[in-house]
């Protein structure tokens, strides 16, 4: 039988487990990547977590005022480079529509499932060729009481479709890190909804 060609392109987490998983099917594979090995691509810049805990989409109530806050920043986490571009502009309409709280209903169970299942992926894969893998939870730090309510509304929709998540006061939120100083108001605990890839770091 004729053995299957598979070229990938990208060596970067996403590039690489499917290249991994079709290697496993059979298949004979090249990955291309424009960087040198450790380069400065997405996943090395990335966070390196799954957490189910973020099943809230971008496009959600607030975000055009935050957006249009950060869009002009170029350390923001919303940065676009200012441009006439009829492309951008119709993202932009588009993502203004979907800024909804029935689209963040329609979406949250959704992006659950897909974090689940992507835990579940890299717990296998963790099992079969280790890599450095931690379940740990992930703890969201508030250092204002407004950032703590905020933070806690997201845990009561989180409780809604089945994930756990923990309100916790300042005292309560050190006791989980007794050996780090933490000056904060509170924090919103997701426990083992989290992985981290370790790179010499790690999250609670």
């Amino acid at each position: 039988m004729e053995t299957k060609r598979v070229c990938i392109v990208g060596g970067g987490v996403i590039g690489l487990c499917s290249a991994y998983y079709a290697l496993k099917r059979g298949c004979q594979v090249t990955v291309l990547q424009r960087e040198d090995e450790g380069g400065n691509n997405c996943s090395m810049g990335n966070a390196g977590m799954v957490v189910p805990s973020h099943f809230i989409p971008l496009a959600a109530p607030g975000m055009i005022a935050k957006g249009l806050r950060w869009m002009m920043n170029p350390e923001s986490p919303f940065f676009v480079r200012p441009r006439i571009d009829p492309a951008l502009a119709r993202w932009g309409w588009i993502f203004h529509r979907h800024s909804t709280h029935k689209h963040v209903a329609n979406s949250r169970e959704l992006l659950r499932d897909l974090s689940l299942e992507s835990r579940r992926l890299f717990g296998e894969l963790e099992a079969e060729e280790s890599f450095g893998l931690a379940q740990r939870g992930l703890l969201m730090l508030c250092n204002t009481r407004k950032g703590l309510d905020e933070e806690a509304e997201t845990a009561h929709a989180a409780h809604e479709i089945g994930l756990q998540a923990e309100v916790l006061d300042a005292k309560q939120s050190a006791a989980l890190d007794p050996d780090i100083t933490m000056d904060i108001t509170g924090s919103v605990y997701f426990r083992r909804t989290a992985i981290w890839i370790h790179r010499g770091s790690w999250s609670r």
